[in-house]
């Protein structure tokens, strides 16, 4: 509320002083900076899923990344609890390495698929837009980690490329 007022008493004053432009100038100059960062709160960014895609696979993130679909939830407040999936495709290669560094990492426990009826794994809103209509025949892999505050899985699709990436907070 501050920054709107503060706001709003530089736009009166350059208004009086300089000019209408000069004030229309400073309120586009600032709602240019805000309106994006809300967008990009509400539509993260690739930069976001390479993170995430970091912090789920403890693996770097492949150069041969191509993002198919994604979606994440604004997060909540107080908590900052939010869910966040994306499918992604990478080369033939990377998909081998990755398998190989969660087969044996003892961070990661089996879990084939996030859909399985008893899952501790809760399905979003993000997941169902993203990778709900994958069923679980299609998973050759899954590996998941769980800490108290987050659930992540990595889902790797028999088509030997594909992945899904899924962030739930809990």
């Amino acid at each position: 509320m501050a920054f709107l007022a503060i706001c709003w008493a530089v736009y009166r004053w350059l208004r009086r002083r300089i000019g209408y432009w000069a004030g229309i100038l400073f309120l586009t100059g600032v709602s240019l900076p805000v309106f994006y960062s809300l967008y990009t709160a509400l539509h993260p960014l690739d930069e976001f899923y390479k993170d995430k895609y970091e912090q789920i696979t403890l693996h770097p993130f492949p150069a041969s990344v191509r993002i198919i679909n994604k979606d994440a939830s604004y997060p909540s407040l107080p908590q900052g609890h939010y869910q966040a999936c994306a499918l992604i495709q990478v080369a033939p290669q990377e998909y081998r390495q990755l398998q190989q560094h969660l087969a044996h990492n003892s961070q990661f426990s089996p879990h084939s698929c996030v859909l399985d009826t008893g899952s501790e794994y809760y399905r979003s809103q993000s997941f169902e837009k993203v990778a709900g209509a994958i069923p679980c025949s299609r998973y050759a892999y899954g590996y998941a980690q769980k800490d108290s505050f987050q659930l992540l899985y990595i889902g790797l699709l028999n088509d030997g490329k594909s992945i899904v990436m899924y962030r739930f907070s809990i």
